[in-house]
């Protein structure tokens, strides 16, 4: 699902980094939700399995969450996953590197990102980055 401004105004980024973080975490996404299949294949109706990437504008940033209907990130573990080689997939399914690689590169561009996971399923992934501001801003938002 997407629910995208196409109105925001433009952030300063490099464009093949910042789409290695999108497939990042749509491949993250996509394994959760799958591997939660296969743990849920006893069950008579499987979950319903969504992507949903939402795209808004809160201040002088641009918001952009990934949002998964997979088993969501426990508590525990929130604060481990960008580390590099931390992957909580078997041994051979991943390198534990995708997140790290994202963390490096949203730092990069200046941005931030944080996961929240829902109490009982799906986790968000929310980035900011900031407002790319040109000279006749004169420091206020760039106007659409």
């Amino acid at each position: 699902e997407l629910a995208l401004d196409y109105h925001l105004p433009q952030i300063l980024g490099d464009a093949n980094r910042l789409e290695q973080v999108f497939i990042n975490l749509l491949l993250n996404a996509r394994d959760a939700m799958l591997a939660e299949e296969k743990d849920a294949r006893s069950k008579e109706t499987p979950p319903a399995k969504t992507i949903k990437i939402e795209s808004y504008l809160t201040g002088n940033r641009v918001v952009v969450t990934v949002s998964d209907t997979g088993p969501g990130v426990p508590e525990a573990i929130k604060n481990k996953v960008f580390e590099p080689f931390f992957t909580t997939k078997k041994t051979g399914e991943g390198t534990g590197l995708g997140l790290s690689i994202t963390y490096g590169i949203i730092r990069e561009h200046h941005g931030t990102i944080e996961i929240d996971s829902g109490k009982t399923h799906g986790a968000t992934f929310r980035l900011t980055f900031p407002v790319l501001k040109t000279e006749s801003d004169d420091g206020k938002n760039p106007s659409s």
